[in-house]
């Protein structure tokens, strides 16, 4: 495997801070959104919802969003 260059490494490292802060504004907002449900059940419900929703969103990002970021940051 070749060596990334320092730049490369920069790039890799501000993508994936971006990544993770982007996770982490989204988790809290959706945490803020299930528990703000009053009863369990609608908390429960609320839960399923969100994690149909995720698992969608995941399986885009994975096969199209990212090989697409990719293919467009190699041809810089």
């Amino acid at each position: 495997m070749p060596q990334m260059s320092f730049k490369q490494w920069q790039k890799a490292e501000a993508s994936a801070r971006h990544g993770l802060f982007t996770f982490l504004i989204l988790f809290t907002l959706v945490n803020l959104d299930i528990m703000a449900r009053k009863t369990k059940k609608e908390q429960e419900k609320a839960t399923q919802t969100w994690v149909a929703w995720g698992v969608t969103f995941v399986l885009l990002a994975f096969f199209i969003i990212t090989p697409e970021q990719e293919l467009l940051q190699s041809r810089r």
